[in-house]
C-alpha cells in the first residue's frame, strides 16, 4: 500500500512530515512526498521518495491556485491508497482528486490556516480559504489536527471529528553539539521556528536592549528574516540569526540554550489557540520556557511546570520577564528537572498510536 503525503512546507525542515511518514510505514503504508520546488530550499536526506512539482510562483493567491491544481493533476493519474493533505493550502487539490479516486483522504491541520496572521488581515483571501475549507472538509475520511480547541472549531462548524495528534518529539531522537556559541558563555535565549509576523520577534529583539549579559539565537526563515537582522544589527553579538537549519539539527541549539521563547501576537485565532512545535522540543531539551499566556500555551507550561507565561509582548515586559529569571537560577534549574522528568509523558511514540489504530479500523 502507498502513502502520498502532500506539502507546502520544505522537507527538510518540517520534523513531523518525517514522523508521520515513519507511522504510516509502522502500519504497513510505502510513503512517498510530494511538496513544491523552492529556488532555496535546503537538500532532502531522506530515503522515501519525493516528487517536486514547479509552480513558477513562490508566493501571492497564484501560487497557491497553481500548486493546488498541480496536486490535482498529479494524484488523478497517480497510483496511491492514501492521500495525506497536511494543511488547508494542500487541501483543494488532493479534495478534487478525492472526488475520482477511491484513495482514503487525511487531512493533518498543523494551524487553523484562515486565521494565521498573513491571511487574517486580507478578508477577501480569508474568504476564499473557509469556502475551500467548507466544501473539502465534509470530503476529508480521517482529520488529525495538534490541539483541543483546532478540533472543537471543526466539530462545531462541520460537525467532524478530529483526532488530536501533538507534534511531540520522538523518545529516541539523538541530540548533538552545536557549533555556534559566543566568544564566552552567556545566557543564551532562544527562538526556533518560523521568523514570520506574529511571532512576537521584533519585540523579542528590541527586549535585548534591557537585558544584559545574555544572548539571543533565532533559528529559522521567513518572511520577516531581512528585516530582522537589520533590526538586530545595532545590537552585534547580543542577536544571531542562523537562518535554515535541518530539523535533524535543530535540537542541538534547543539542548545548548538556557531559555527558549514562545511568544505570539494576537492576531487572529490560530495564534491564540496555538501550540507551538518549539514548546515540545523545549520540553525533551530540557528548556525552560517563557511564553505568552494563550491558552494552550499557558496550560502547556504550567501542567508541566518548566517555565512562566507574560500577558503583553512590549519589550521592556519581556526584558523585566527575562532578567526575572535569569537572577533566579534555582528556579531555572527546578524548570529544567521539571522539563526532563515530563519527557517520558510526551512523545511521538504515544501520540502517533492514535493514527495507527485508527487507520487499521478503517
Amino acid at each position: 500500500m502507498t502513502a502520498t503525503i502532500l506539502t507546502s512546507s520544505e522537507l527538510a525542515t518540517d520534523h513531523r512530515l518525517h514522523k508521520l511518514s515513519k507511522t504510516l510505514e509502522q502500519a504497513g503504508y510505502q510513503c512517498e512526498f510530494v511538496c513544491r520546488i523552492k529556488s532555496n530550499h535546503l537538500p532532502f536526506k531522506g530515503t522515501n521518495k519525493v516528487h517536486y512539482l514547479n509552480t513558477i510562483w513562490q508566493s501571492s493567491a497564484l501560487f497557491y491556485l497553481i500548486y493546488n491544481l498541480r496536486i490535482f493533476f498529479f494524484l488523478l493519474f497517480h497510483k496511491t491508497n492514501l492521500i495525506i493533505s497536511i494543511d488547508l493550502d494542500t487541501l483543494v487539490g488532493c479534495g478534487l482528486a478525492k472526488l475520482f479516486k477511491q484513495s482514503k483522504l487525511i487531512f493533518d491541520s498543523h494551524e487553523y490556516f484562515p486565521e494565521s496572521p498573513e491571511i487574517n488581515t486580507k478578508p477577501w483571501i480569508k474568504a476564499i480559504w473557509k469556502l475551500a475549507e467548507k466544501f473539502f472538509i465534509p470530503l476529508v475520511d480521517i482529520g488529525i489536527t495538534v490541539c483541543q480547541p483546532i478540533a472543537d472549531i471543526y466539530k462545531n462548524k462541520y460537525n467532524k471529528d478530529f483526532l488530536i495528534i501533538r507534534n511531540a518529539p520522538s523518545a529516541k531522537r539523538e541530540i548533538k553539539e552545536t557549533s555556534i556559541t559566543s566568544k564566552q558563555r552567556l545566557f543564551t535565549i532562544l527562538y526556533q521556528g518560523a521568523v514570520n509576523n506574529g511571532r512576537a520577534l521584533r519585540e523579542l529583539v528590541q527586549a535585548m536592549n534591557f537585558i544584559e549579559e545574555a544572548q539571543l539565537i533565532i533559528v529559522g526563515s521567513g518572511d520577516i528574516f531581512e528585516e530582522l537582522k537589520k533590526l538586530s544589527d545595532p545590537l552585534g553579538d547580543k542577536v544571531l540569526m542562523t537562518g535554515k537549519v535541518p530539523f535533524d539539527k535543530v535540537a542541538s541549539y534547543t539542548a545548548n540554550a538556557d531559555l527558549g521563547i514562545a511568544l505570539l501576537e494576537d492576531m487572529g485565532l490560530n495564534n491564540y489557540y496555538a501550540l507551538p512545535n518549539r514548546l515540545f522540543d523545549s520540553l525533551h531539551a530540557g528548556l525552560p520556557m517563557l511564553g505568552i499566556n494563550f491558552p494552550e500555551i499557558e496550560k502547556f507550561i504550567n501542567e508541566y511546570k518548566f517555565g512562566t507565561t507574560i500577558d503583553n509582548i512590549e519589550p521592556q515586559n519581556i526584558a523585566k520577564a527575562i532578567n526575572k529569571i535569569i537572577n533566579n537560577p534555582s528556579q531555572l534549574k527546578e524548570w529544567h528537572e521539571n522539563a526532563l522528568s515530563a519527557r517520558k509523558y510526551v512523545n511521538w511514540e504515544d501520540e502517533s498510536h492514535k493514527l495507527i489504530s485508527i487507520l487499521k479500523t478503517n
